[in-house]
């Protein structure tokens, strides 16, 4: 199992210094569903980049710790805790580090099951003392199996990398690379991560038909392509010689398949040389399934007003084979077949992606690419899900997620959210809020609370609005409420000073202008506070 539960930034360029704790420790072992950890706050207070560099200082020390070559550049101090399988570690650095395999600076230490004070989260590791009975070589240090890094946001500050399967870090944002994006490139990632997952997620099928329900799209889901160069590959009389001719002598007369000038070679010629340039064997594979194909009704179909057919993969077919799919992920590659886009049917109507609510859409992707990637003992990190998102669907997204992710327990959700509707859907027991806050309107300091012992599942807007976020609206009952219990107690000179100070730290912490009249009522309290304890 592995569960997050804080890490404290020491002199970080946009954080500064801030102990973030992300786990309620009475509910540690609490294996019985996947946890998710919920940060809140107002916009410039750091919600982002927390979750990069957690997702930064994992990736960093895993390749360190595969390679042993690697140079790992951290310009802050942190110390990290986390438990895996029933063992606490932490990662804990001093500022700058640089490791490489000449150059060894000595500033991290590695620990397991250190006892911990919570009430005192030291500033420094005293990096030259000797070595304690819980220092751990980098070798022994155990790490989540895999992180995933999740948005919906165009320029989200995560890391980009291409990721394969099996790689440790994942990134399934929208950037199809270090600085651009694309909504198809993102399309066509989701694809080759369903192509994966198929292969290798016996339960995918079943994770794919909760998504379909749970925004209420019928039980089909469909990749669709438009065959290519149909005269040539799409006929009974396809040869392995009129195959390697297509992409290596395209130019030459006598070729009828082909237009193109000897220095306008096909796009894919790249993939072809590096594939199949020189192995007959794997042509002939493609070969035999394209003519396994071209007579299937159920495959391939004559689109309208078109000399071209549409090609159809059903991802819940549970008949198609690896093989099948890695034929297929080879003729779009070889642009042999290309992406129109997934299908999906609502109320008996077929769409395409591009066709159904952007809501929808990233939703769907957002989710199939976890599906596709996630494993036992991850970490996942999502940024602000709520983009795009119908209430309806905020108030019921980390339930299924929990519910999509039940086989899954041992993995930990980690989200930011500007949305009192997702904060409503935290069951107790697996489920935390922290809460980020700058100290005072002029300072750039930096706080984070754990709201432990809170219970949100269920709560109005009303309630989460005032007693989560901190936000007061103008109907705000509970606010009324507290604001009419409290001048009760002070008119009838109440010494119940515990209930006092608890309304008065909930106003305290609602956010008003200087000119708001409920500064008055807070000033009246503080003095009548202070006055009974004189």
């Amino acid at each position: 199992m592995f569960r997050l539960e804080r890490i404290k930034f020491i002199g970080h360029p946009q954080l500064g210094d801030i102990d973030v704790p992300l786990l309620e420790l009475s509910e540690l072992n609490n294996a019985s569903k996947p946890y998710t950890s919920v940060i809140i706050g107002p916009n410039g207070t750091g919600k982002s980049y927390i979750l990069r560099e957690i997702a930064e200082i994992f990736r960093q020390f895993e390749e360190y710790k595969a390679t042993g070559t690697s140079v790992v550049r951290i310009a802050y101090s942190f110390i990290l805790r986390y438990h895996v399988d029933g063992s606490s570690f932490e990662i804990a650095t001093y500022r700058l580090i640089a490791v490489n395999k000449t150059n060894v600076t000595r500033n991290h230490r590695f620990f397991k099951d250190r006892p911990f004070n919570f009430d005192y989260f030291e500033d420094d590791i005293p990096f030259e003392k000797n070595k304690t009975p819980f220092d751990i070589d980098l070798k022994d240090l155990k790490l989540p199996s895999k992180v995933l890094a999740v948005s919906l946001i165009y320029n989200d500050r995560f890391t980009f990398k291409d990721s394969q399967p099996d790689e440790f870090y994942q990134y399934l944002g929208l950037r199809s690379g270090s600085g651009s994006t694309s909504t198809r490139a993102a399309q066509r990632k989701t694809i080759g991560n369903l192509f994966s997952a198929s292969i290798t997620n016996d339960s995918f099928v079943n994770n794919l038909k909760q998504l379909l329900n749970f925004l209420d799209f019928e039980e089909t889901f469909k990749v669709q392509y438009t065959t290519r160069y149909n005269s040539l590959f799409f006929s009974n009389s396809l040869t392995v010689s009129n195959f390697i001719k297509f992409y290596e002598r395209w130019w030459e007369e006598d070729f009828k398949f082909s237009a193109r000038k000897e220095n306008n070679p096909p796009w894919s010629k790249s993939y072809y040389d590096n594939n199949f340039k020189g192995k007959e064997t794997e042509i002939r594979k493609i070969i035999d399934y394209l003519e396994g194909i071209i007579n299937s009704d159920e495959k391939l179909k004559k689109k309208p007003n078109s000399s071209t057919k549409a090609f159809i993969v059903d991802f819940l077919n549970v008949n198609t084979s690896s093989e099948e799919i890695r034929s297929i992920q080879h003729l779009e590659r070889l642009d042999i077949l290309g992406l129109d886009g997934i299908k999906i049917k609502k109320a008996g109507n077929e769409f395409t992606t591009t066709e159904i609510s952007s809501g929808e859409s990233s939703l769907l992707l957002s989710i199939v690419n976890i599906f596709s990637r996630i494993d036992n003992n991850s970490l996942i990190l999502i940024d602000e899900p709520e983009i795009s998102l119908h209430p309806n669907w905020q108030m019921q997204y980390i339930s299924f997620l929990k519910k999509a992710f039940s086989n899954l327990s041992n993995c930990h959700f980690v989200l930011t959210t500007h949305s009192h509707f997702l904060v409503s859907d935290l069951e107790g027991q697996s489920s935390s809020i922290t809460a980020l806050k700058r100290k005072g309107n002029k300072e750039k300091t930096i706080k984070a609370r754990l709201l432990e012992g809170e219970n949100t599942f269920g709560w109005s807007a009303e309630e989460v609005l005032y007693k989560v976020f901190n936000v007061r609206s103008t109907r705000n009952s509970y606010l009324e409420y507290d604001l009419v219990k409290l001048t009760a107690m002070i008119n009838n000179g109440s010494n119940d000073y515990e209930t006092l100070v608890a309304i008065l730290k909930k106003l305290e912490s609602v956010q008003l202008s200087e000119e708001d009249p409920l500064k008055i009522i807070i000033e009246k309290t503080q003095k009548y506070i202070s006055e009974k304890d004189a």
